[in-house]
């Protein structure tokens, strides 16, 4: 079981310290609050105020997720008349050409979802062969896709 890490915690993501919750043993939330340094006084939480509802709104499940590290290698067998335009596609998915090179160089791991959505671009363009990412990274999922 990968338990969660303090710098691993998404900036503004709530955290949840409710004892009293029937789940908390299952939830990310819950198990992120344990991880706070001693010199942290405030965070993002959530409020009792959920415990009066029949189902928490705030839940999130722990999952364990394989990310990608890195996408520098897929290219290598690119033809150049498609590399550019695969790049762009690529960086308009990822939502501009400064975070396409933080995935690129593996500063930020590529979620399933977004891995799967490379390998069909990957396959649009005539590429069959297995696309493989530079390397792998199991982790724990903060947001729903």
């Amino acid at each position: 079981m990968i338990e969660p890490k303090y710098e691993d915690l998404p900036i503004r993501w709530a955290v949840c310290f409710l004892d009293q919750c029937s789940r908390k043993d299952e939830c990310l939330r819950y198990k992120a609050a344990r991880t706070l340094p001693d010199g942290e006084y405030m965070a993002y939480s959530v409020v009792p105020a959920v415990l009066r509802q029949k189902k928490c709104p705030c839940f999130h499940p722990i999952e364990i997720v394989r990310t990608a590290v890195g996408f520098e290698n897929i290219f290598r067998n690119v033809k150049a008349r498609h590399a550019s335009s695969i790049r762009s596609d690529i960086a308009s998915f990822l939502h501009g050409n400064g975070t396409y090179y933080r995935y690129l160089h593996g500063k930020r791991r590529l979620m399933p979802e977004q891995q799967k959505w490379i390998r069909q671009l990957f396959k649009d363009y005539g590429y069959t062969d297995d696309i493989e990412f530079d390397g792998y990274q199991d982790c724990l999922r903060f947001y729903d896709t």
